[in-house]
Order: C-alpha cells, then structure tokens, then sequence
C-alpha cells in the first residue's frame, strides 16, 4: 500500500505595500509607448485581432493590428507580441527500428514580430 500527501506549495508573497509599489512600477514601464513596425509572419498582409488585459482592475483591450503598419504600442503589448510563438513539429524519415520510439522534436518559430523604429 502507497499513500502520498500532496499539498499546495506554499507562497512567498511579499507584504502588500511592497507588492503595489512592483506592481506601479511595471505597470508604469509597461504603459511607455514605442513607435514602430508590425509584421505578422504567418499571414503576411493579413492582419492580428486579440484581447489584452494583464493587469486587474483594468478594462479588456481589443487590438487589432494590420501587417506592415507602423504604429505606438505600448512596452507591454510589444513583449506581448513578440513572445508569441508556435510549435513546428520535425519528422524523420527513418523508420524505428523494433521496439524502438522516436523522439519527437519540434522547432519554435515566432508568428508576428513588433521591430522598434527608434532607439529607446
């Protein structure tokens, strides 16, 4: 017979003074606006509609932005943008030997990508 317990981890949270202030001040470097060029790699000339919202209490965002435009997001929309990625998955065409699985394997490759077009 096995028994196992299993339980929460418990959470370090900070006091919630300290909290508030990290929270103003990602919040603040997440509001600073960028100008710059958006390309949606999957569907060139196509266009990308999403729903943002990070932090609580604020009102949900629908975005919508074109291919190739050039436009002012902010900081935290465009670390948004360019960590979306996807999952392509590689095939070899060998056949397993008996009793034998393969790997598998699979490359991440960026869907949309926000290029700055001034320095920060």
């Amino acid at each position: 017979m096995e028994v196992r317990e299993i339980s929460k981890k418990p959470k370090n949270s900070l006091p919630p003074q300290e909290r508030d202030e990290l929270v103003k001040k990602k919040r603040k470097e997440d509001d600073k606006l960028v100008e710059g060029m958006f390309e949606f790699l999957d569907a060139q000339g196509g266009w990308l509609e999403f729903t943002y919202r990070v932090y609580p209490g604020e009102s949900i965002q629908i975005i919508k932005l074109i291919h190739g435009e050039i436009c002012d997001l902010p900081m935290g929309i465009i670390k948004h943008l360019n960590n979306t990625k996807k999952k392509v998955r590689r095939y070899s065409m060998e056949l397993p030997s008996s009793g034998q699985r393969t790997p598998r394997s699979f490359d991440t490759v960026s869907r949309v990508r926000f290029t700055p077009t001034a320095v920060l």
